[in-house]
């Protein structure tokens, strides 16, 4: 799961960069995604969140940097 859900990180920070949707926002989608798909299969949903935990650490990371730089 590591390389997918870094790819999915990375498509995530794309988007922000791009103006579309906060890789936060992005992230909060793809966690009630992963609920939604785990009620029918659970490991699908196991799976899309922790994609969806891989951004929610991105963000945190760097969040924590542009505190650092301040």
């Amino acid at each position: 799961m590591g390389a997918q859900a870094k790819f999915v990180a990375f498509v995530a920070s794309l988007l922000q960069r791009q103006g579309v949707i906060s890789a936060a926002e992005f992230a909060e989608l793809l966690a009630v995604f992963a609920a939604s798909v785990a009620s029918t299969d659970p490991q699908e949903g196991q799976l899309l969140a922790g994609w969806a935990d891989e951004v929610f650490l991105g963000v945190a990371s760097a969040t924590r940097a542009d505190c650092d730089l301040n």
